[in-house]
């Protein structure tokens, strides 16, 4: 028998970008989880059903969050089908619903065992052919729109006796990076939501009385998380008003099997999100048009940003932008702040090999130098050495992960 959720412990893990863990972690203890332990790419925690998902609502830095369904110590392949067979499948999904399975490795197990697809594989027969023995039927699966995705997680063991494997439920569905506000736009972001948003957490802008300037904004993602946090806007706003008012399945969790058959989680949930979408309704009204600041010499980067910023319901007077090179930019205001940026590292400036990215960091410095006494300036790099092109001593370096490229959060006082 499914236990009741409302006070059931269980474990959870929620996945972050690499080096945004210990803020994620922040995150989870301030929705009362006592017990949360920060691992690779992510936060493991015990808590209720209740708590897990305020995190899934609450939460700027989570990729995704999930359910821990079942754990078991194997040696080699095999052994996954083996101890998987041995789980009641049914009670986490119907034969109605389709379902997929992703595999990740830590690098023990990569040397071990080499191909996540086949492990993906033993597990989904394992699936199979339990249901098979239960009902005399199977599920199907669904690679792009599966109603149920499952992931494996192996690891080395810490008593190094063979390796330790993790299957997990999927609560989100569609990563909770994907805010919706750039639902629809062509224009490729080069930062997903939840780093812009952790960009901004590992800086010390004071957020109630600084002014917040994007000089390379492109998008304007990391101006739109910076009046979220001011706003004290829940990240999941867009998905709470689909929810709330269209009806829509906002997460996957909200067709899984043990929140449909527990009425009070979903009275529970129901509240929680009426609670939270009043919440941003309040804090997108009280925005104000003082703070925010973006600048960009892209006339399209500038149309995709204001597209964007509709998109995300903000006022639209909330954040100034205007078409302007970085490398001569002065203060809107006679205010101090933080001025942030993504400047092309390589990847997106065909001109690397001519010195042109280099000079751009050369000069962008020396403008900071001349224009921007008494601000605090944070430059997000993929290429962490072309910080020696600016002329300007770091006074902290935050290593973060940008998908698999290793970047550097720099940060400059100007004095």
């Amino acid at each position: 028998m499914t236990p009741k959720t409302e006070n059931f412990h269980q474990y959870f893990f929620a996945s972050c970008p690499k080096g945004l863990e210990d803020k994620l972690e922040e995150e989870i203890r301030s929705a009362g989880v006592e017990r949360a332990n920060c691992k690779n790419g992510g936060v493991q925690f015990c808590s209720t059903y209740l708590q897990a998902l305020e995190i899934i609502l609450t939460s700027r830095i989570a990729s995704r969050v999930f359910h821990e369904i079942t754990f078991f110590k194997i040696r080699d392949e095999r052994d996954i089908y083996t101890q998987a067979l041995k789980h009641g499948w049914a009670e986490i999904f119907s034969l109605r619903q389709k379902f997929k399975i992703n595999t990740l490795l830590d690098f023990e197990a990569k040397e071990k065992f080499k191909n996540s697809i086949f492990l993906s594989q033993l597990l989904k027969d394992a699936i199979v052919d339990q249901f098979r023995q239960s009902s005399g039927e199977r599920p199907s699966v669904d690679t792009l729109h599966p109603d149920v995705s499952f992931l494996l997680r192996i690891e080395k063991r810490r008593d190094g006796d063979g390796f330790q494997a993790n299957i997990f439920l999927d609560l989100a569905g569609q990563p909770l990076s994907n805010r919706g506000y750039r639902r629809g736009i062509r224009f490729v972001a080069p930062l997903r939501e939840n780093l812009a948003a952790g960009i901004i957490l590992n800086s010390d802008w004071n957020s109630d009385k600084e002014l917040f300037i994007d000089s390379m904004c492109g998008s304007g993602t990391l101006l739109i998380e910076a009046a979220l946090i001011k706003g004290k806007i829940p990240p999941s706003y867009l998905r709470l008003f689909d929810f709330l008012e269209r009806k829509r399945r906002s997460w996957a969790f909200l067709a899984h099997s043990w929140y449909l058959k527990d009425q009070k989680i979903q009275i529970d949930f129901k509240k929680l999100a009426n609670e939270m979408s009043t919440m941003a309704k309040s804090g997108l009204k009280n925005l104000s048009s003082h703070f925010f600041h973006g600048y960009d010499i892209s006339p399209q980067a500038l149309v995709t940003a204001k597209e964007s910023i509709k998109n995300a319901h903000l006022p639209y007077n909330v954040i100034n932008l205007k078409m302007m090179d970085a490398v001569n930019l002065k203060p809107p205001k006679n205010e101090d702040g933080i001025i942030v940026c993504n400047p092309p590292y390589g990847e997106r400036m065909k001109e690397e090999d001519d010195g042109c990215i280099e000079k751009l960091y050369h000069d962008y410095g020396e403008n900071l130098k001349k224009n921007f006494k008494h601000f605090r300036a944070y430059i997000f790099t993929g290429k962490p050495e072309l910080r020696k092109n600016i002329s300007l001593q770091t006074s902290k370096r935050t290593k973060l992960f940008n998908g698999n490229i290793e970047c550097r959060l720099l940060r400059y006082d100007l004095f």
